[in-house]
């Protein structure tokens, strides 16, 4: 009773117990679980105290509560015998076995092999053999707590069962050095090193820090306890496996390997000696393995002796390495170029020169080898060689290789080509320049080129020319077929270039080429510029400027394939621009296609070009621009607006089409906000230009650009005023309800502002002239009415603006009508009338002849409209004088034209005229008269010559006696006048004929002017313009 009775007391106190087994001061848990272990020894076993310690083992709580359990349960099977303990192992090293254990258990377990050798002693050394392995692999694990208590484990085994360990743990830890997990090698370093100190009797925690990594810290007294204690083999076989972790590819395995070495060796070089054929033995053995980090320790362990030993190792090994590189293992023959790697890095030239014979075609067999991988390890052989032998190792090398490529085919040559390309990437400074030159030579080795490029990097930069050039001679020397085939691979070379600097080289080589006068080289050239701008992955904006101006250079080539394959380049570069990039790259896109179209096509205005006229030719173009006119500042949007009309010029009708929309709402919108008038001028110029090219196709914006055209009438500037005549002009064309239109213009012309007045006035002129023969009659009666009154009116700009319009009104005017209105308005009253109504009645005769020639010669009043004219002639105001004279030279040019003079009609002008060239008082009407003999001249192309010679002779006498006046605008008029009466552009002839027909004083004159004449008739312009056209507004309109 009285046991039993203690037995509760003593019981009574578990709980207490408990907590304190749990308690984070490690001294507390110790003495906590001795306790239990007394209790349990002295009452036996307690209930539910096992299950309860069980379960806390695997807590997931923390780390503290699994260590108290731990040293409980340890405690506790000693009282619990030697039974307990069997089932209690045997249980866990089952869990132990389960992979998917989770960490926190697994801990817990392994926390026991920890204390059960500090309570056990030798009752637990038959487990240290079965609990190895889970301490193995607990050191693999990722949590770090479970690699630690695997580690503690572990030290534990060595401290305590040291021999015991020896035998069971220490060829473990051997196998463990060279593990493919470096966590494993690394622990097993460190428990290799904690036995080491265990037999050698020091801690092997002092420092070993010092500048040579060989200093050593043993003692010859150390040296004997580890051979006695291990034996020599057993010691040649651990220092062999610490020696080769000290080059371990895990940074902190070499660390505690150098440590470990310095401790326990007394002196490097002679206890190399002693190990070396060991240490060899396993370095082939590694250089042969299947794992790569293996062979590339047993390759670095390799060049270390070398430095170390050099001739006494170099014997042994090269011969063994040479034969192993015919290995049918390719990782065994990997490794060996590794190790020649090593040794090459390590040795002298004139040591490698010993075995050179042997050794390069060993290496240049590994080149050539059917696995990547040990060509790729080749190639670091050859790279080391190349650093000792130099030059010599490119003669030696890549000559024979570069021989072996013109015999080769199918898997050998692609082979062949990936070594050379390792090598490449190994040695791209020295080698390209070796190899560029040979592989360029005829006939080109394009795919070669390609691989070698692809690793090239920097070293590519001073052979791009070169080997661009090449490549494309090549393709060019090809049958078309294959060339294509090839050509995938100089678009590989393309796009290998990866910096700014390659990039400039590459673009400036084939901006040469593709100006070149060989159609396939420029065709080449272009299908390299399309593959650069669709797969190069730097930043397109840098070099968008250069691809431009090439690409658009090619729209005009006469080979249709050239210009489709640079169309498709330049809309992809094009697009891969971002928004903002479009924007401020506008000027320059509008100076690439400037510079596109040769000056001669930019005189000629109905040239388009080729790349623009394909379908969708100008979509990229207008979406860069629309941008531009969009988001721009107002500068960008002028340029934006400029190259929209220039795309639209260079551009037909069938391409512009699509393209309709996308270029009139930004233009119309524009014009509808307050812009400046240069802007707002540039947009009605384009859409002028876009309505001469496409018409109908812009029926849809007829309502909404007829009333921007209107507002523009409206604006302050006169040159916004004038675009906006020309487009309103343009847009008649196609308007078949002008009614509203005419009735408009007719309103503003009764405009109290002068300016918008005369601007109507022209609009009216404009829109009658193209489309007043839609115009209902009633409203042209009252559009007449008005301007007989304009006739008089008091501003010379609205006389002569009145003039035009009655002239294009006589276009459509019935006949009866027309006379009635002529002999009423224009040709009746005398010569009393004023300046201002014989100036108005000038002007309208002048447009008469101008724009209807042929109707009012169908009047039947010729001959009184000569007479008005000549009596207007007669008058000393120089703008009257001036107007008749320029509307006798329009009744000149048609009778000209018709051929026929009746009642001698022009003949009498033509007696004015020359009268006003020799104008004895004025030099205004003496230029003027000079200009229209000039503006005859080259308004009749197909009348040879337009005057007979007496007429030619009659004017040349004033024409050349203005030439000795010293007033400028006399002096250049009469020039041009007498270059383009003479036809001096095409010979002599006429001056032969009316030489004859001079006086001496102008035929002297004559002979000393011809030379000036001459250069004058050289002048383009002479033969293209005229001035003093009172009309020239409107002629340049219409």
């Amino acid at each position: 009773k009285q046991w039993y009775q203690r037995r509760v007391a003593i019981t009574a106190g578990i709980p207490g117990l408990k907590g304190a087994l749990l308690d984070p001061v490690p001294d507390v848990r110790l003495y906590s679980a001795k306790a239990l272990g007394c209790l349990v020894r002295g009452i036996g076993e307690i209930p539910n105290l096992m299950d309860w310690l069980l379960n806390t083992l695997v807590s997931e709580q923390s780390s503290v509560d699994r260590s108290g359990a731990a040293q409980g349960i340890s405690e506790v099977m000693v009282g619990l015998g030697p039974e307990k303990l069997e089932s209690t192992m045997g249980s866990v090293l089952e869990m132990l076995d389960n992979d998917d254990l989770p960490p926190n258990q697994r801990d817990g377990y392994l926390m026991l092999f920890i204390y059960f050798p500090i309570s056990m002693k030798e009752d637990f050394a038959d487990y240290i053999d079965e609990i190895l392995d889970p301490i193995l692999s607990g050191l693999a694990s990722e949590s770090e707590f479970v690699r630690d208590t695997s580690y503690k484990a572990g030290q534990k085994i060595v401290q305590i069962y040291a021999d015991c360990a020896i035998n069971l743990f220490l060829p473990r830890l051997e196998n463990g050095l060279f593990n493919d997990n470096h966590r494993i090698r690394l622990a097993s370093c460190c428990l290799l090193g904690d036995l080491l100190y265990k037999i050698m009797g020091v801690s092997g925690k002092q420092s070993t820090v010092s500048a040579d990594e060989d200093d050593n810290f043993g003692t010859d007294e150390t040296k004997k306890i580890i051979i006695e204690v291990l034996g020599k083999e057993r010691r040649n076989r651990v220092f062999s496996g610490l020696y080769m972790a000290r080059s371990d590819v895990a940074l902190q395995v070499r660390q505690a390997a150098l440590h470990i070495w310095k401790i326990v060796v007394s002196n490097t070089p002679k206890t190399l000696k002693e190990i070396l054929p060991v240490l060899i033995e396993m370095i082939l053995s590694c250089l042969a393995s299947e794992v790569y980090d293996k062979r590339s320790v047993a390759s670095r362990t390799l060049g270390d002796l070398v430095k170390k030993l050099g001739d006494r190792i170099l014997p042994e090994v090269i011969p063994i390495l040479e034969k192993s590189l015919s290995a049918e293992d390719f990782t065994q023959r990997q490794g060996v170029c590794l190790g020649l790697s090593e040794i090459l890095s390590a040795t002298s030239k004139d040591q490698v020169d010993v075995y050179s014979a042997s050794l390069l075609p060993a290496i240049r067999k590994a080149l050539v080898d059917t696995h990547a991988e040990v060509r790729s390890s080749a190639a670091s052989t050859f790279a080391a060689l190349h650093n000792v032998l130099g030059s010599r190792a490119l003669d030696e090398i890549l000559s024979p290789l570069l021989k072996m490529m013109e015999t080769l085919e199918g898997e050998e040559a692609d082979n062949l080509i990936d070594a050379l390309k390792e090598i490449m990437t190994a040695k791209s400074r020295v080698v390209l320049p070796y190899m560029v030159p040979k592989l360029v030579q005829k006939p080109v080795n394009i795919a070669a080129l390609a691989s070698l490029s692809s690793v090239a990097n920097d070293a590519l930069h001073d052979h791009i020319d070169l080997i661009i050039r090449s490549v494309v001679q090549g393709l060019c020397d090809l049958e078309d077929k294959e060339a294509m085939i090839e050509l995938e691979h100089g678009k590989a070379i393309v796009t290998s270039i990866r910096d700014e600097n390659g990039h400039s080289k590459m673009l400036d080589t084939l901006e040469s080429l593709a100006t070149s006068e060989d159609p396939k080289t420029r065709r080449y050239c272009a299908y390299l510029l399309a593959s650069f701008c669709s797969n190069t992955t730097v930043n397109i904006e840098e070099f968008i400027k250069d691809l431009w101006k090439i690409l658009l250079g090619r729209f005009s080539d006469e080979d249709p394939e050239i210009v489709k394959v640079c169309w498709e380049a330049f809309n992809t570069a094009t697009k891969r621009l971002l928004p903002g990039d479009q924007v401020r790259l506008v000027p320059d896109l509008r100076t690439a296609v400037s510079m596109s179209v040769d000056m001669k096509n930019k005189r000629d205005a109905s040239y388009t070009l080729p790349g623009f006229c394909l379908p969708k030719g100008i979509h990229a173009i207008v979406a860069l621009y629309r941008e531009g006119i969009l988001n721009g500042t107002p500068e960008l949007k002028e340029h934006s607006i400029l190259g929209i009309k220039e795309a639209i010029q260079l551009t037909n009708t069938v391409a512009l089409k699509p393209s309709v929309v996308q270029i009139t709402g930004p233009l119309i919108r524009v014009l509808g906000e307050r812009y400046v008038p240069n802007i707002k001028a540039a947009c009605l110029d384009a859409l002028s230009l876009l309505i001469d090219k496409v018409k109908i196709a812009l029926k849809p914006f007829l309502s909404q650009l007829q009333t921007t055209f209107m507002k523009s009438l409206h604006d302050t500037n006169r040159d916004v005023r004038n675009k906006g005549v020309n487009a309103l002009t343009k847009l008649v064309t196609f308007h078949n309800k002008v009614d509203n239109l005419f009735t408009d213009l007719h309103s503003g012309t009764k405009n109290t502002d002068l300016s918008i007045r005369e601007t109507m006035l022209s609009a009216l002129h404009g829109t009658m002239l193209h489309g007043g023969s839609n115009m209902s009659q009633s409203l042209a009666h009252s559009i007449s009415t008005t301007l007989a009154t304009n006739i008089g009116a008091p501003e010379d700009a609205i006389r002569i603006a009145n003039g035009a319009c009655i002239g294009s009104l006589a276009s459509f005017f019935g006949e009866e009508e027309l006379l009635k209105f002529i002999n009423d308005n224009i040709i009746s009253g005398g010569g009393n009338a004023d300046a201002q109504i014989k100036h108005g009645r000038a002007m309208a005769l002048a447009g008469l002849f101008k724009y209807s020639p042929d109707r009012i010669c169908k009047l039947e009043i010729l001959r009184s409209i000569v007479m008005s004219i000549a009596k207007l002639l007669d008058s000393d105001k120089v703008p009257v004088c001036n107007s008749a004279c320029y509307a006798a030279s329009h009744v000149i040019i048609h009778l000209l034209k018709r051929g026929d003079d009746p009642d001698d009609c022009m003949q009498h002008l033509l007696t004015c005229l020359v009268q006003n060239c020799s104008h004895g008082t004025s030099n205004d009407i003496r230029s003027f008269a000079n200009n229209m003999v000039h503006m005859i001249s080259i308004s009749t192309p197909g009348v040879d010559p337009p005057l007979s010679d007496q007429n030619i002779s009659k004017f040349l006498v004033p024409l050349l006696d203005s030439t000795t006046r010293k007033i400028p605008l006399v002096r250049s008029s009469s020039e041009s006048a007498i270059a383009t009466l003479l036809q001096l552009n095409h010979g002599d002839e006429i001056v032969e004929r009316v030489k004859g027909l001079l006086d001496n004083k102008s035929l002297d004159t004559l002979y000393r002017f011809l030379p000036t004449a001459r250069r004058v008739a050289n002048d383009y312009r002479t033969y293209s313009s005229h001035e003093d056209d009172l009309f020239g507004k409107f002629s340049s309109k219409n």
